[in-house]
C-alpha cells in the first residue's frame, strides 16, 4: 500500500451563507489521513479516467475542507469501512447518492431543519423554466462533497460574490436588479467584503417569504435584519412616528391621511429591497415623494403643487424632499420640541436650503393646496378669481376671433384683399425703430419667459421635462427665466417714461390735459375704441360695414395694456418669489402661496392669449396670412394704409408728415429675414400652445 502524506489540520472558522456553521453531530472518527485507506484508491490520479474520473479525490482540496480539517472522514459521510484494505471491503455498507441527502442534516440538524421548511423545499417557487427549486446542501456549498470550503474563503461556492451567482442561477431577475442597486455597487465597483449579499438579508437556511412571520424580510423584522450592518437606524426607527407604539412594521390602529398601508413602515418600504439606489443618488431623491407617497397619499398630491414638488418632477435633485424637512429615519411630530419643524427648529430646517431664511418665511405652507376650498378657503378663492378672469378672457377673444376669421374670410373670397409689401413698391413707416427694436425685445423675452416657466406649470409631462433637460436644467432655466423678466422690466420702464414724455410735450405745446392723454397717438382706450368695437361686431353679424381705424385699433389697445398688467402683476409676484427671504422680513410667509398661485395662473393666461390671440391678429387673419410685416419690418403698403387706416393716412397729410413717412419697401432677401423673426415666434407659440392644450385636456 503506498505511504500517505500527512495533511496539516487548518483551523478556519467556516462561516456558511452568513452564518457560523457548527457541527450539531459527533466530532467525526477523527483518524489520522494515514489510517484512511480510501485515499489509496482514490487519491491516485492514474487510476481514474473517462467518466471514472469524478471519483478521483485531489489530496490538495482537501487542505482547505472544512470537514476534513476537522477529523470528519470519508466513511463518515460515504458510509464503508475506511479500515479494509480490499475494494469490497471498503465499500461495505456504503451509502447510496440518495442516502446523501439526509447526510448532511445528520450533523447540522438546525440547518437541515430550516432549509426544508422554507422556500427552498419542495413546495418552493418555481424557476424561470417553471421548473421546481428544491435545493439540496451541494448546490450552495459546492457539488463536490470533498471541498466544502469556509464561507470566508474566497474559493468557496457562498463566499459573496460567488454566493450572489449561485443565487442568481434560479433568481436571474434578482440578480440583474442586486448588480445595480447599492449593496451590489458595493460589492462589484468598490470591493467592499462587508455589504449585504443574498444571505444578509434573506437569512441562510431558514429562507421565508416576506409574508411569513419568521422571514427576516417580513415587516416585523426587516430593521432588525438591515440594522445588522446599519447600526442605530432602527433605534432611530423605534423613537420616530413610524416606530412607536408597537414598533416598526407592525400592524397599525389606523393608516396615515390618505394612505391604504395599516401598518408602520419600515426600512424596504422606502429602500425597496433590489431596487434599493444610493441615498444621495439622484435616482433615490427623485423616487422620495412616491415613496412616502404610498402611505400619506394627500401629502404626497399637494406636495406635486409645491414649488418643490414641481421641480422634482422636472429632475431637480436639490429640490427639498420630505425627509430634508421631515427628517429621514428620526421623523417627530410638529409638536415634537425635538423634531425638524418645530417652531424652535423649523428656522434651522428651512436655513438649510435658504440660509437667510426667517420667522416669516417658515409660515409659508409647502403642502397648500389652492384647489380646495376647505383647507385654504382665501387662497382657493383667489385661484377661483383667477381663472374666472382666465376663462372669461379666451372666451370673449375666442368668440371675438372667430367670428373675425369667418367674416373676414367671405369679405377675402369677394372682394380680395389689399396688396402687401412688395420689393420695390412704396410704403410708409407705421412703426419707428423705437417700437421695432422694443418689440423685437419684449417678443424674445417673453418667448423665453414661456419657454423657461411653463415646463413648471406642466411639470407632470414628457415635454415638460424634456424641454427643461433640452434647456440645460432647472439652474440654466431658471437663470434664463430672470434674465428675461428683467428684460420684460426694462421693456416696460422704457414705455412709461415716453409716454411721460409724450405727455409733458403736448403740455408744452399748449394741448389741453384731455388731449395730451387721448389724443390719436396715444395708446390710452377712448370713446372711439368703444365705438369701434361695436362697429365691428356689426361688421361681424353683417349689419354694418367693416370700421376703419386711427393710428391704434382697439385690440391693439388691449393688447399692450394686457402686456402691461401681466408684467406687473406676474412680475410683482416673480420678484416675491425670486426674493422670498427679502421679502419675508416684512410680509408673512404665506403671501409665497398667493404669489406662487397668481404667478403660475396669470402666466397661462398671458400666454395662451399671446400665442392663440394675438398670433391670430398677427399671422392668421385672412387679410395678413401668412404673416403682418407691419411690426417685423415698421412698414406698411400704401393699400393697407388706406384699406384698414385711411383717417390716419389723411391726418398725416394734414400735419405734413405724409411725405416724411413715405419709403420704399427694401429687397426679397430683406423681407425673408424679417419674416424669419416672425415664424420662429410663430412656431415657438403653436408648439407651446398645442402642448398646453395636451396637457390640460389630459
Amino acid at each position: 500500500m503506498n505511504s500517505v502524506p500527512k495533511i496539516a489540520p487548518a483551523l478556519l472558522m467556516h462561516l456558511i451563507i452568513g452564518g457560523s456553521l457548527y457541527a450539531q453531530s459527533p466530532k467525526g472518527s477523527q483518524l489520522p489521513p494515514d489510517k484512511i485507506v480510501c485515499i489509496t484508491c482514490h487519491g491516485e490520479s492514474d487510476q481514474w479516467e473517462g467518466d471514472q474520473r469524478k471519483l478521483f479525490i485531489d489530496l490538495k482540496i482537501l487542505e482547505k475542507d472544512v470537514h476534513f480539517t476537522k477529523g470528519v472522514n470519508c466513511h463518515d459521510c460515504h458510509g464503508g469501512n475506511a479500515g479494509a484494505e480490499d475494494k469490497d471491503g471498503a465499500h461495505e455498507n456504503r451509502r447510496s447518492p440518495a442516502d446523501m441527502k439526509k447526510v448532511c442534516g445528520e450533523c447540522h440538524k438546525e440547518q437541515s431543519l430550516e432549509l426544508f421548511k422554507g422556500v427552498h423545499s419542495k413546495a418552493g417557487p418555481k424557476n424561470d423554466k417553471g421548473e421546481g427549486t428544491m435545493l439540496d446542501c451541494g448546490t450552495c456549498h459546492g457539488k463536490n462533497a470533498h471541498q466544502i470550503l469556509p464561507a470566508a474563503d474566497k474559493q468557496s461556492p457562498v463566499y459573496l460574490d460567488n454566493q450572489v451567482k449561485i443565487c442568481g442561477e434560479c433568481h436571474a431577475k434578482d440578480l440583474d436588479t442586486y448588480t445595480k442597486n447599492v449593496h451590489g455597487f458595493g460589492l462589484y465597483k468598490s470591493g467592499l467584503s462587508i455589504t449585504a449579499v443574498c444571505s444578509s438579508c434573506h437569512g441562510s437556511h431558514g429562507v421565508y417569504r416576506s409574508t411569513d412571520n419568521r422571514s427576516t424580510l417580513s415587516p416585523a423584522n426587516v430593521a432588525a435584519t438591515c440594522g445588522k450592518c446599519h447600526r442605530f437606524i432602527p433605534e432611530r426607527l423605534e423613537m420616530s412616528v413610524h416606530g412607536r407604539g408597537k414598533g416598526v412594521g407592525e400592524p397599525s390602529k389606523r393608516t396615515a391621511p390618505g394612505g391604504k398601508i395599516n401598518r408602520r413602515p419600515t426600512c424596504t418600504d422606502c429602500h425597496l429591497g433590489h431596487e434599493t439606489a444610493f441615498p444621495e443618488s439622484s435616482a433615490f431623491r427623485m423616487g422620495l415623494p412616491n415613496f412616502c407617497g404610498n402611505c400619506h397619499v394627500d401629502l404626497s398630491s399637494t406636495y406635486r403643487l409645491s414649488i418643490h414638488g414641481e421641480l422634482t418632477q422636472l429632475g431637480y435633485v436639490p429640490a427639498a424632499g420630505c425627509p430634508d424637512c421631515h427628517g429621514g429615519h428620526e421623523i417627530l411630530p410638529i409638536d415634537d420640541p425635538n423634531s425638524h419643524l418645530s417652531p424652535k427648529n423649523r428656522v434651522a430646517t428651512c436655513a438649510k436650503c435658504h440660509p437667510n431664511a426667517n420667522p416669516n418665511f417658515t409660515k409659508f405652507d409647502p403642502h397648500a393646496d389652492y384647489t380646495n376650498a376647505r383647507t385654504n378657503p382665501l387662497l382657493h378663492g383667489v385661484y377661483l378669481l383667477l381663472l374666472t378672469l382666465l376663462i372669461s378672457t379666451f372666451g370673449f377673444f375666442g368668440l371675438h376671433s372667430v367670428l373675425w376669421f369667418v367674416r373676414e374670410l367671405v369679405d377675402v373670397m369677394k372682394r380680395g384683399r389689399p396688396r402687401a409689401l412688395v420689393p420695390g413698391a412704396t410704403a410708409y413707416v407705421r412703426f419707428v425703430q423705437y417700437h421695432q427694436r422694443a418689440h423685437t425685445v419684449l417678443l424674445l423675452a417673453f418667448l423665453g419667459l414661456a419657454l423657461t416657466g411653463m415646463p413648471l406649470k406642466y411639470h407632470e409631462t414628457a415635454w415638460a421635462r424634456g424641454l427643461i433637460h433640452y434647456l440645460g436644467g432647472f439652474e440654466s432655466t431658471s437663470f434664463l427665466h430672470r434674465i428675461c423678466a428683467l428684460a420684460t422690466f426694462g421693456c416696460l420702464f422704457a414705455y412709461v417714461v415716453r409716454l411721460i414724455r409724450q405727455y409733458f410735450a403736448h403740455r408744452r405745446n399748449g394741448k389741453t390735459r384731455t388731449y395730451s392723454i387721448f389724443n390719436p397717438d396715444s395708446p390710452i382706450p377712448n370713446w372711439r375704441d368703444f365705438k369701434d368695437f361695436f362697429h365691428m361686431v356689426r361688421w361681424f353679424v353683417g349689419l354694418g360695414p367693416k370700421p376703419t381705424y386711427e393710428r391704434w385699433a382697439y385690440w391693439e389697445k388691449f393688447d399692450f395694456w394686457g402686456a402691461c398688467a401681466d408684467i406687473v402683476i406676474i412680475g410683482a409676484t416673480g420678484l416675491i418669489l425670486w426674493f422670498p427671504n427679502f421679502f419675508c422680513t416684512v410680509l408673512p410667509g404665506g403671501v409665497l402661496n398667493f404669489a406662487k398661485v397668481i404667478h403660475s395662473t396669470q402666466a397661462l393666461l398671458a400666454t395662451g392669449f399671446v400665442f392663440a390671440i394675438h398670433f391670430y391678429h398677427s399671422f392668421l387673419r385672412p387679410e395678413k396670412f401668412p404673416a403682418d410685416m407691419s411690426i417685423l419690418t415698421g412698414l406698411v403698403s400704401e393699400e393697407e394704409f388706406l384699406h384698414e387706416r385711411p383717417e390716419y393716412f389723411e391726418r398725416l397729410r394734414r400735419e405734413g408728415e405724409l411725405d416724411k413717412r413715405r419709403t420704399t419697401v427694401p429687397e426679397r432677401g430683406q423681407l425673408w429675414l424679417d419674416k424669419a423673426e416672425g415664424y420662429f415666434a410663430l412656431a415657438v407659440g403653436l408648439f407651446l400652445l398645442v402642448a398646453m392644450i395636451l396637457a390640460s385636456l389630459g
